[in-house]
């Protein structure tokens, strides 16, 4: 199984990212790109990182890298000093973890041991980042959106009309726009309704369509909002869900739970990963927090250093 096996099995990490969904057609699209963002940025705004003054200027580099990627090196540079950096890995030890890391850039070259010479930050402990998560949500939100654009021009359509001749429907043109103008009450000639017309016909047809009946535009956008209440969970978000006339505490807990499973993993494993940089490289003193279930969850590496294993 690829998820017991990662990273040592390279093969199965590459096979993973190569998986798209059905819907995986509509993921370069504008809508879904515009999704992917923002959903991304969702995720990833209620933490915080302390970070060592140095690295000021590369504070969105460490997180988009660490969220992205699902994980970070800390680095001693010979010529940089201790930096974070995206990195891949060499060989593995007895628990299947990598042993050496690998930092291949034009400015910066390094190879060393993980845990004596270099650190490493995981995300989770499978080394993936969220964008599986992202990107799962985001091609359903794409897809939701296009049918909302579809259904609300859809219903724009309430109206057909046909004209008996070509003086009728330059009349119904006219008619329209000026109605679409904002007036209120139009009037036209009445001699249209005899122009080589039979005295029984009447010059203008038109078909009315039940609007109230087609408009689905409120629900495809209740389907929306229903998403993204489903992602709000996945990555901690507390979300309540559908208003209920009469909700029992103990739903409510259960969904605040469910939006903590996931999270509470990432605090757990950048917790553990924090410890270990703290302790190769005090200096650095690496802190941070991540809101979820509706709390502000903060590390500290002084109080955290009993944390049982």
């Amino acid at each position: 199984m690829y998820g017991i096996s990662i990273p040592a099995d390279y093969d199965g990490l590459n096979v993973y990212n190569s998986m798209r969904s059905v819907a995986g057609r509509v993921q370069n699209d504008y809508n879904t790109q515009f999704y992917m963002r923002a959903l991304y940025q969702r995720a990833t705004s209620g933490t915080t990182f302390g970070l060592p003054r140095a690295w000021r200027r590369g504070k969105r580099y460490f997180k988009n890298v660490l969220f992205s990627e699902g994980f970070i090196g800390v680095i001693n540079s010979p010529t940089y000093g201790k930096i974070p950096q995206i990195c891949t890995f060499s060989g593995y030890g007895v628990f299947m973890q990598p042993v050496r890391m690998l930092v291949n850039q034009p400015l910066v070259q390094f190879d060393g041991e993980i845990g004596k010479d270099c650190e490493l930050i995981l995300l989770c402990g499978d080394y993936r980042g969220i964008w599986d998560i992202v990107e799962h949500y985001a091609i359903r939100l794409s897809i939701a959106i296009t049918s909302v654009d579809c259904a609300l021009m859809n219903e724009r359509i309430s109206l057909l009309a046909a004209g008996k001749n070509k003086a009728a429907v330059e009349t119904i043109k006219w008619l329209y726009e000026r109605i679409s103008a904002g007036e209120p009450f139009s009037v036209f000639d009445k001699a249209i309704k005899s122009d080589s017309l039979d005295d029984s016909e009447e010059p203008i047809w038109t078909f009315s369509q039940d609007v109230a009946s087609q408009y689905v535009s409120d629900k495809l956008l209740a389907d929306i909002d229903t998403i993204l209440m489903q992602f709000d969970r996945e990555i901690g978000i507390a979300a309540v869900g559908e208003k209920k006339e009469r909700m029992l505490t103990d739903e409510v807990e259960l969904q605040q739970e469910d939006s903590c499973a996931r999270a509470s993993t990432w605090f757990e494993s950048l917790s553990d990963s924090f410890d270990m940089v703290n302790e190769l490289f005090p200096d650095l003193n690496l802190t941070f927090s991540m809101k979820y279930g509706g709390e502000v969850h903060e590390y500290n590496a002084a109080a955290d250093t009993d944390r049982p294993i």
